[in-house]
């Protein structure tokens, strides 16, 4: 996998989900009904898998990245990446730079975090479909467990081929998501987590995208908080 050892090429993981999705387990389909694949990829900024998931200095956001993720570093996961109609919209440009992704890259560096070790995904596969749905509605998993399975498979994928040390989940419904996907997790903030075959440390923390509603005092404390995940997961792996 990768160049080495210690990294894996990005394209490995969008090579699997088309696996996944030529095999049509959806009545004929590649996803279910509300759900469909992404028409094109991001070449600059952009969770996987919309974009390659990688670290970007502001200055370079439109830029293309090696597309070698660094192996035994840190995932921050979100629930997915939004509907069809707003990926569209950023076929011209070829990033995205919402406010999510502000709020977050600020959270990183807060903490202090080596951003070459850390690698943005989402916990559910595809884009939403229809005019009338949002990146935050709710998901209901128990008329879904087909759905489930599909995307819990492909995390079991990311997490055994990347190996992390830490994942950060980001805000309650990617961590709902998680659960549907029956990953065993505690009520603690921090925790040991197995999924598939690799255990790991979780942190649960609120979505970035809420930042904007905390004082910079809490964001300190989140930013310390995260730091002292990735200190823990660190030394328990070394």
């Amino acid at each position: 996998m990768g160049i080495d050892s210690n990294t894996i090429e990005v394209g490995e993981l969008w090579a699997q989900i088309e696996l996944m999705e030529s095999q049509r387990r959806f009545d004929g389909h590649a996803y279910p009904g509300g759900q469909g694949p992404f028409p094109f990829r991001l070449a600059g900024q952009g969770f996987f898998p919309g974009g390659d998931g990688l670290w970007r200095e502001d200055s370079e956001l439109s830029v293309e990245s090696s597309k070698k993720i660094r192996r035994e570093g840190m995932m921050f996961l979100g629930n997915d990446f939004g509907t069809l109609r707003s990926y569209e919209s950023l076929r011209l440009k070829s990033f995205e730079n919402p406010i999510t992704w502000k709020n977050l890259k600020s959270r990183v560096r807060r903490a202090n975090l080596p951003t070459d070790r850390a690698f943005f995904t989402n916990s559910v596969l595809g884009l939403r479909l229809g005019s009338g749905t949002k990146a935050l509605d709710k998901r209901d998993w128990q008329n879904s467990p087909q759905f489930a399975a599909f995307c819990q498979e492909f995390l079991r994928f990311q997490v055994e081929a990347l190996l992390p040390r830490l994942i950060v989940v980001l805000g309650p419904n990617a961590l709902v998501s998680l659960k549907a996907f029956g990953v065993a997790v505690s009520g603690d903030s921090t925790s040991r987590a197995k999924i598939g075959s690799h255990e790991t440390l979780l942190h649960c923390t609120t979505h970035p995208y809420g930042d904007f509603n905390f004082s910079d005092s809490r964001k300190e404390l989140d930013a310390a908080a995260l730091r002292l995940a990735w200190e823990q997961a660190s030394s328990a792996s070394s």
